[in-house]
């Protein structure tokens, strides 16, 4: 069965006090943690410290619990994503993650992006981590936009410090015209890891919903993954929402502990019935 996480962004606005406990009331043992900026309730670089990373991973312990995938986006094209980079790195290396999820860069930034990737890939190397670049959803165009991208992208990169993160909700709001699952199956081949983001279409924008109950064919992308044995996380941001030009926005409060609970626990029922058939 393939390695399957579950991301902290569908806690956004609890500590983590609260959200491991109950990801483990949920069954879920791999966790994947989410600081992205605009995505989830406000950080900076400086939160990154050892004794957070040490902490948390003692919680993890706790719980049988481990985080093998870190997500922290940026944009590796502005000027200052090395210092940036390298302290998500060094985060993740601290809680046990080998794989740091960001985006690549927006078209604006694609000189500055190539310029420095190979600093980029020797922060990486430094920590024992690895880069996987993520497709976006706002629109912006971008270094990688869509599964067309990804292999031209990490030929010119020419590092296995970089990869390739796919994530299926992100197409259907930043790429219209193209068809998600295809797309996405397209990727199977070339992405080291991917999101499963269901993702539904509203008259304003797009919501986040539960695995299987969006627009997007997750189900049989889910399929896919698991028979080619994959690694895949669900990452279900309920509180995140996106107006209809694809920018994000977020509730203006958190939803409810339990409303949260038995969304994943739908999601991974759903999940699970996969795997018997």
């Amino acid at each position: 069965m393939s390695f399957i996480s579950v991301s902290t962004a569908a806690y956004d606005g609890y500590g983590f006090d609260v959200i491991l406990p109950s990801l483990a009331r949920c069954g879920v043992k791999n966790v994947e943690f989410a600081f992205i900026d605009g995505y989830v309730e406000a950080f900076t670089d400086s939160d990154f410290t050892e004794s957070f990373a040490s902490d948390l991973k003692s919680e993890m312990r706790r719980y049988g619990q481990q985080c093998r995938y870190f997500s922290g986006h940026i944009d590796l094209g502005l000027e200052n994503a090395a210092a940036r980079l390298e302290a998500r790195c060094r985060f993740a290396a601290s809680l046990g993650a080998g794989f740091v999820i960001t985006n690549a860069a927006t078209s604006e930034h694609e000189s500055t992006f190539f310029k420095q990737a190979d600093t980029l890939a020797a922060i990486a190397r430094e920590y024992g981590v690895r880069i996987l670049l993520e497709n976006p959803g706002n629109g912006a165009p971008n270094v990688f936009d869509s599964s067309a991208d990804a292999s031209a992208l990490l030929e010119r990169l020419g590092d296995e410090a970089f990869g390739i993160n796919y994530d299926m909700g992100n197409l259907l709001s930043h790429c219209l015209n193209k068809n998600a699952l295809d797309d996405a199956l397209a990727a199977m081949s070339i992405a080291d890891h991917f999101h499963l983001k269901p993702c539904a279409r509203r008259s304003d924008g797009f919501d986040f919903v539960p695995f299987g109950e969006g627009d997007t064919d997750d189900k049989a992308l889910a399929a896919s993954l698991l028979d080619q044995g994959k690694p895949f996380s669900l990452e279900l941001p309920f509180r995140l929402h996106r107006d209809a030009g694809a920018q994000p926005w977020r509730d203006e409060q958190p939803l409810p502990l339990d409303r949260i609970e038995s969304q994943i626990l739908r999601s991974l029922e759903e999940l699970a019935l996969l795997t018997q058939h």
